[in-house]
């Protein structure tokens, strides 16, 4: 454990190895394939091939996905939560086509100043993402710049907090990234991927025969302002379902407090 959260400081991601159970994966497959289309033939080429579902996602299986203890301690752990919110849940299948290996739009999810990170809670949030099938090798795996939340974190603190939009719009110029390094990070199912939102990243392609299936959940701590001031400014409600609220047990109600 320690590693790895060595790992996430220094490099801005780490993969915990066999998370999750492998019959909560293949219900959360389920669950997914039961909400959307089909999945369409590689050679289709009009067919939508990166599907999402965000909340409110129905289901009482994403109350079961949340009811995690080991899950929720490490968000504690790393947020240094006191009070601990969930900030969304998130299903994604994309399925196999054919198209151009590779990224599919660099990006950083939210902008930071450093006293956001550095603070105890944390007032950031970090990705938690759980691989539900094994990814091959351009299998839409996600890309990421190891260690590039450094350099994106100097270049808000010189920008300030009016400027972190421009940070946004443009890490790899503002920040003077350097994509010769990114990497492909190839999950097992099982494993959980967690990484910085102000890590370099994106999407890719996939080539392959097979959906990839994954299940992010974000965390955040009560306290953390400036966040919860975006996702209003920004209207990214966190309106959560009545299966949800329905099938959680009683203690962990506050995590769908406001």
């Amino acid at each position: 454990m320690n590693e790895q959260l060595e790992q996430l400081e220094r490099d801005g991601y780490t993969v915990f190895s066999n998370f999750s159970d492998k019959k909560i994966t293949a219900k959360l497959c389920a669950h997914m394939d039961s909400l959307l289309p089909p999945v369409a033939p590689r050679k289709e080429a009009s067919v939508r091939r990166v599907n999402e579902l965000r909340h409110p996602i129905p289901g009482a299986i994403m109350a079961e996905v949340l009811d995690n203890p080991r899950l929720l301690e490490l968000a504690r752990q790393i947020l240094h939560a006191r009070d601990l919110r969930l900030l969304e849940q998130v299903l994604i299948r994309t399925d196999g086509q054919q198209a151009v290996p590779g990224a599919t739009g660099w990006h950083i999810d939210m902008a930071f100043l450093p006293e956001h990170y550095n603070a105890r809670p944390r007032q950031t949030y970090f990705h938690m993402v759980h691989a539900l099938s094994t990814i091959p090798p351009h299998g839409a795996a996600t890309m990421l710049l190891p260690g590039s939340h450094h350099k994106t974190y100097r270049a808000a603190q010189k920008l300030g907090l009016d400027g972190l939009e421009t940070l946004k719009a443009d890490p790899i110029g503002v920040a003077a990234l350097n994509l010769a390094d990114v990497i492909e990070v190839r999950a097992n199912e099982g494993d959980l991927f967690v990484f910085n939102p102000m890590c370099l990243h994106s999407a890719s392609t996939n080539l392959s025969n097979q959906p990839r299936y994954v299940y992010f959940v974000s965390f955040m701590d009560k306290s953390a302002a400036h966040l919860r001031e975006h996702l209003k400014k920004v209207n990214y409600q966190r309106a959560f379902p009545d299966s949800l609220r329905d099938n959680l047990r009683a203690d962990l109600q506050s995590l769908l407090a406001d």
